[in-house]
């Protein structure tokens, strides 16, 4: 059922904004309507930002170098008091701290292994020139040059070269070039370079030292290699301090909690603030016994919304049908004007995600996956939700495996039928199911048309399509054809008389109940896609049947035994995961397309309350947890 909304209005001392936000915090209960008084952010805001990036960063690097050597989820999380939550993590910052200065030390040395790299490469070509390279300059008479030649026009190069009296000596070839040093006389060097430029001639600025280039390719290399082993010490630092990551967990938990506070914008005056935010109707007493604890002197009331207020949506349903709203809030959470469909729509999810996949085996095995997943992941808010979802899904599959004597893919003893030898059977059987399916969802938009006062709407625009449909099933049964005309008669005129009653002109009206009329053809399209739970539960049993098969086909020996267990291992894990996703979403269409669209509007705002959002530890708020009624 969705829960009345109550607008809180809180009036508090400036001094006190802190102290109450905990208290709201840690309750729970409370979701704020966020106020903006100030473009600007606070300076103290601005500061705890950056600290929660910084702690954000180290984390992703303590996880990177902290290697586990098992699976996450077989990881507990540690539980504390939510006094100690609130505590300064002193321990947590100075590892948070340490990372951060060996982080930055990183990243000082890959730069200067890039640096010294690129260096060397274009040294490289000049290993070979045994002068120091602070002495390759112009002379009162004499000039040399560095320079690459394409090692395609050498030979033109020499004899250019000769020809001016000059020197050229080459040291290596790179990337196809081949590096030079050119030595001529000062006044004659101009016209040597423009016929060398001819050639392809690149001429280039070696930087001044006072050693050769071999010398200096060997200092960087040591630089290198010096550098990396401190890389390699610092690695080790860091992979030391992630060993306490559980701190910097804590730390970066302690940071989004305190953000969440600081970003509630609020409306102030000189000495007080004005808090606004949404309350559940049931959990008011909650709220202001927190209240009243936190601060002595406050001003509270509890509104209802007005017509201009947008309340979010909160919905609470008995523990085993609550477990099925996640598969309403992926579609949209109800809107708080009409009915929560919840409790209708979660049993029919149950009953035809069992249908489709209908397998006593599956169904076992998928009640200890999802048990024993749900007991070490230990998943939170919708993730649990899903969680449950399939586990309980695990008991409808047992009983229409027991239904259709489905047992990993083998037919033995069905109750009612086996969908493998009586597709037809399962397809009546499917488009049944789906015509109560739809019929349960126009029923939901009844009880809606008569609580908001318009009951003949729903004897015109629904009990008149469920008439009609049921009158076009009986059709088919010869006991009872006559009641089913009489039936289908009754609701087509209904009908053709009321779809056009709107409408003012005569014509009109005729028009539009004809109109109306033409809908069967989309209600008997919504029931036939019903039939896609007789095609997956085909596809679950054929797969099943043939991976049992191709198994039975090599057990001939002790070889084929093994390859056997190995093929009816690995077929019937990947014909119960293929089966899980397709149910899953077929479901869901069905749920979505043909259900929801009978009745359903959505369009409500999640609510989302100022609460502590741990995901690595779980903070102990046990003094909270008995509501007031």
């Amino acid at each position: 059922m969705i829960i009345p909304m109550r607008k809180m209005k809180l009036i508090i001392f400036r001094e006190d904004k802190e102290t109450i936000l905990k208290s709201l915090q840690k309750t729970g209960e409370y979701m704020p309507i966020y106020l903006e008084d100030s473009i600007n952010t606070s300076p103290s805001e601005n500061k705890l930002s950056n600290e929660a990036q910084q702690a954000s960063a180290m984390l992703k690097l303590s996880n990177k170098y902290h290697k586990k050597y098992y699976h996450k989820f077989l990881e507990d999380q540690p539980e504390i008091n939510y006094e100690t939550f609130l505590m300064e993590n002193t321990k947590g910052k100075e590892i948070c701290q340490q990372l951060q200065d060996y982080n930055e030390q990183y990243k000082t040395l890959e730069l200067d292994i890039e640096n010294c790299s690129k260096a060397v490469e274009e040294l490289l070509p000049w290993e070979k020139m045994d002068i120091p390279l602070g002495q390759i300059e112009k002379s009162k008479y004499v000039e040399m040059s560095t320079v690459f030649f394409p090692e395609t026009v050498i030979d033109d190069v020499v004899k250019i070269v000769e020809d001016a009296n000059a020197q050229i000596q080459f040291f290596g070839n790179e990337k196809k070039e081949v590096s030079a040093l050119i030595i001529q006389t000062k006044e004659e060097m101009p016209e040597l370079q423009s016929k060398l430029k001819e050639l392809g001639m690149r001429e280039v600025i070696l930087t001044k030292i006072s050693c050769s280039a071999s010398e200096k390719i060997e200092a960087l290399r040591n630089k290198i290699q010096q550098d990396q082993k401190e890389i390699i010490n610092i690695e080790q630092s860091i992979k030391n301090l992630s060993k306490d990551e559980r701190d910097i967990k804590l730390l970066n938990e302690q940071y989004e909690t305190k953000q969440s506070r600081e970003n509630i914008k609020t409306i102030k005056t000189n000495e007080t603030v004005l808090l606004q935010g949404w309350v559940c109707e049931d959990r008011i007493k909650k709220v202001e016994k927190a209240i009243a604890k936190s601060v002595q002197y406050y001003d509270l009331q509890f509104d209802k919304p007005t017509e201009e207020d947008q309340p979010p949506t909160v919905t609470r349903n008995p523990r085993f049908w609550s477990q099925f709203e996640t598969i309403t809030d992926m579609y949209s959470k109800p809107n708080p004007s009409e009915l929560d469909p919840a409790l209708v729509a979660g049993p029919w999810y149950w009953v035809i995600f069992g249908m489709m996949m209908g397998d006593v085996g599956y169904g076992v095995c998928m009640f200890f996956v999802f048990y024993f997943f749900r007991k070490l992941k230990k998943p939170k808010g919708n993730s649990a939700k899903l969680v449950n979802t399939l586990l309980y899904s695990s008991f409808t599959t047992i009983l229409f495996g027991i239904l259709f004597g489905s047992y990993f893919g083998e037919t033995w003893h069905p109750i009612l039928f086996a969908p493998l030898t009586n597709p037809m059977k399962m397809l009546i059987f499917t488009l049944i199911v789906g015509v109560l399916h739809i019929f349960s969802g126009m029923s939901i938009k009844i009880v809606e048309q008569f609580k908001s006062g318009h009951p003949w709407d729903a004897v015109f625009d629904q009990v008149s399509w469920m008439v009609l449909i049921t009158g076009l099933g009986l059709l088919f049964l010869q006991t009872t054809r006559r009641a089913g005309a009489i039936m289908a008669i009754i609701g087509a005129t209904i009908i053709l008389c009321t779809a056009g009653r709107e409408n003012k002109q005569i014509v009109k009206k005729i028009t539009g109940g004809l109109l109306g009329l033409y809908s069967i053809s989309s209600y008997l399209s919504d029931i036939l896609s019903y039939s896609r739970i007789l095609a997956l539960s085909l596809a679950t049993g054929v797969i099943g049947m043939v991976m049992n098969l191709l198994a039975r086909m090599v057990s001939v020996n002790i070889l084929g035994i093994i390859v056997a267990l190995f093929i009816y291992l690995i077929g019937h894990t990947f014909n119960l995961a293929m089966s899980l996703l397709s149910a899953y979403v077929h479901d869901s269409r069905l749920q979505y397309i043909e259900f929801f669209n009978k009745f359903y509007e959505g369009g409500g705002i999640p609510f989302k309350p100022l609460s502590i959002k741990s995901k690595y530890v779980n903070v102990n708020t046990e003094e909270n947890n008995k509501i007031e009624r």
